[in-house]
């Protein structure tokens, strides 16, 4: 029989369905009254009460198979259940008779993932449930759920303003509760479906054992016709003048009546999850910022209650930075008054003048904490020591997340991993594949291993992991694949613009490459440019190395990188990609033609990322050729671009039309500029036969495209 405690958590019912569910026998699952203890003849899961902090994991079990699982605390023992299931025949009997006590590597293991929080959470296929007891599994204890409920944001703009497609991902506390401040600003069914979707999350997270959080862009503007009644508490403008044509405005914070609404959406949202555990506030971007920081879009500005006209530097950034911590605070006193073990995350990279005078404000519950797809709280752990042991750059974690689910780099994240681990880490912010999207991910192997022990040798953890999933006979193939897949990421130059967020919002997989951009006429370009993050005036539309005043390469460093593409990225792929087809030629369905066609996916990603690069060494150096031999090369150059990236498309069509597998984000609703949509196909053969009418073309960009004036 299976015990849970009779008042337990949920996980502790989860974890005993998962034990029968494993074993294929129905085994009764029954309450444990009084003290927790053992049962003779049972097996007893004991999810804890400790601290917030605790998470140490013991199991015991006889040959009977009685005994007891239990975790210091919740977020560990589906974890825990899950770890004792998959090594129970490796597990020593003696061993597991005596009694095992296991220490998590990371304390707090949270996702960052946009299927959770942003714009990915609509890609068909994705199963949210299935998703919330993975990650439990892989070894994750916390995880962001505010998604919004609905298909697009609330916010809007005027004709041909983009920025309001920002509000898609990590929205704030606004759009799931009203205040007494802002009651009937937003429609009732709209805050309904996103607290609804919220409250779905978090159960889903509770069922796991997981603390549920939030991951949000605070404090975020408020809708334009709000500043029609209380211009008064306008505070900073904070949307950036490249991709909007009507300014957004959030509100002074050190205002009483603004502290009282912050204070009031955080006890109308706890009051619905009263178990939210966290907030991570990213800011000064995606329609959010603080007053008179550094780092706002527009340039330091505010409201009139934070400083007097004509002070100085040091007095702006402390005024500032007193602001933000007050924020921090407000937040943070308010969430304790439910849930004492509440911790705000304070992402601090945008805050380049007021870091030094928020930092000794830190501590008792706020974090300093970081954006991106890999990090380490707690722990001395730099950016050197992670470039010292290969394991950077987190763009190419967010590049696979993002862009190519299942895409293996066991060997970089492990390098990842046990560098925190070195360095002591207690917390790291991680991706991890959707096994709904992609169901052979190594990636996420290698996280649980290195969970349960952080000292297991790599090797032996891919193998297991190989063998699982390929069988004895085929595993050593099956590794020999994700290394070569592993040392193409590893090579990939991540300092390529657009190579990750941008991706989707430049729309690189459907536009054409070609010499002139704008010689392909405006009705033509239409078809992805409804969803470019670009405005009508923005160069970014007809040059790949521009977004308004930003040039991101020389011709020189984009050649380099082209290069580098060809001689270091391209190669270990193709070596991995044909042996796969010769190993697919006699195995089952499985692992290896899924691999196939994930690695041949990337290949698209990587030559068209290869392909800007040849794109700008080839028409800027068209353009600022001194010779006419340099032009003639560099116009066989842009014909060699274009038939790369047209051969390139052509591929990805193949792909496409062919697989059933889910290669990347696609989403079940709609296109957006966060994510393409069924119509995928059908922009790819616009791509290419534009490629196909303009090859040849002379190569030119227009360098005054950004004073052009909008017709109406």
């Amino acid at each position: 029989m299976l015990l849970r405690r009779a008042h337990g958590p949920a996980v502790e019912h989860a974890a005993a369905e998962l034990w029968t569910r494993t074993l294929g026998r129905e085994i009764t699952i029954g309450e444990a009254t009084g003290a927790p203890a053992d049962r003779p003849g049972a097996l007893l899961f004991d999810a804890g009460s400790g601290s917030a902090d605790a998470c140490a994991l013991y199991f015991r079990m006889d040959a009977s198979g009685a005994g007891v699982i239990r975790a210091a605390h919740p977020r560990f023992l589906y974890f825990l259940t899950g770890h004792v299931l998959k090594h129970r025949y490796t597990i020593p009997a003696d061993a597991a008779a005596a009694g095992i006590t296991l220490t998590p590597s990371f304390p707090w293991c949270r996702n960052l993932s946009d299927l959770l929080v942003g714009s990915q959470r609509t890609a068909r296929g994705f199963s949210p449930a299935a998703y919330c007891e993975q990650i439990a599994l892989q070894g994750f204890t916390h995880v962001s759920v505010n998604a919004l409920g609905v298909p697009h944001p609330f916010e809007t703009g005027p004709a041909g303003d983009v920025y309001g497609a920002f509000y898609d991902y990590s929205p704030d506390l606004d759009q799931f509760v009203d205040s007494s401040l802002i009651r009937g600003y937003y429609p009732a069914q709209y805050l309904a479906a996103n607290l609804t979707a919220l409250r779905n999350r978090a159960a889903l997270a509770r069922r796991y054992g997981l603390v549920p959080g939030l991951h949000i862009n605070s404090p975020r503007s408020m809708p334009e016709e709000f500043w029609e009644k209380n211009a008064y508490l306008r505070g900073a403008r904070i949307d950036h003048p490249r991709e909007s044509f009507r300014p957004r405005y959030t509100l002074a914070m050190s205002h009483p009546v603004v502290q009282e609404h912050y204070r009031e959406l955080l006890r109308h949202l706890l009051a619905e999850v009263p178990d939210l555990g966290f907030i991570h506030i990213w800011t000064n971007d995606s329609g959010a910022g603080f007053e008179y920081v550094t780092s706002l879009y527009a340039g330091r500005n505010g409201g009139p209650y934070l400083l007097r006209e004509w002070s100085s530097h040091e007095a702006i950034a402390r005024a500032a930075a007193a602001n933000v911590l007050s924020y921090y605070h407000l937040l943070l006193d308010e969430a304790r008054r439910v849930n004492p073990a509440f911790r705000v995350v304070c992402d601090l990279a945008p805050f380049y003048e007021e870091r030094q005078y928020i930092v000794p404000g830190l501590g008792g519950g706020l974090d300093a904490g970081a954006f991106g797809s890999f990090e380490a709280q707690g722990a001395a752990i730099t950016r050197r020591d992670l470039e010292e042991r290969g394991a950077w750059d987190h763009r190419k974690l967010e590049m696979s997340h993002l862009h190519l689910p299942g895409l293996p780099f066991p060997g970089l994240l492990y390098d990842l991993l046990t560098a925190a681990i070195a360095a002591k880490a207690n917390a790291v912010l991680g991706a991890t594949a959707a096994r709904s999207l992609a169901p052979y991910d190594v990636n996420g192997e290698v996280l649980a291993a290195l969970q349960a022990d952080p000292a297991r040798p790599r090797d032996e953890i891919l193998r297991t992991a190989a063998t699982a999933m390929a069988g004895e006979d085929r595993a050593e193939d099956l590794v020999r694949f994700w290394l070569l897949a592993d040392a193409a990421v590893r090579a990939y130059p991540a300092d390529i613009p657009l190579g990750t967020f941008a991706f989707a919002w430049f729309r690189l997989w459907v536009r054409p490459f070609v010499p002139d951009i704008d010689a392909i006429p405006e009705g033509e370009r239409r078809y992805y440019e409804r969803f470019l993050l670009a405005t009508f005036n923005n160069p970014a539309r007809i040059d790949l190395n521009a977004d308004m005043l930003w040039h991101y390469m020389t011709v020189e460093q984009a050649a380099e990188r082209r290069d580098r593409i060809d001689t270091l990225v391209v190669p270990p792929l193709d070596r991995a990609i044909g042996g796969l087809r010769v190993v697919c030629a006699t195995a089952a369905p499985g692992v290896f033609p899924d691999l196939l066609d994930r690695l041949l996916t990337a290949r698209t990603y990587f030559i068209t990322m290869r392909n800007t690069m040849a794109w700008t060494s080839a028409v800027h150096g068209y353009g600022g050729a001194a010779t006419s031999d340099e032009r003639a090369r560099c116009r066989r150059e842009s014909v060699a671009m274009v038939d790369a990236e047209c051969a390139n498309a052509r591929d990805l069509l193949a792909l496409w039309e062919r697989s059933p597998r889910h290669l990347f984000p696609v989403s079940g609703t709609a296109e957006s500029l966060h994510i393409y949509g069924e119509n995928f196909g059908e922009l790819l053969r616009k791509k290419i036969a534009l490629m196909e009418r303009h090859r040849e073309d002379e190569p030119r960009v227009d360098g005054r495209y950004m004073w052009r004036r909008k017709e109406n």
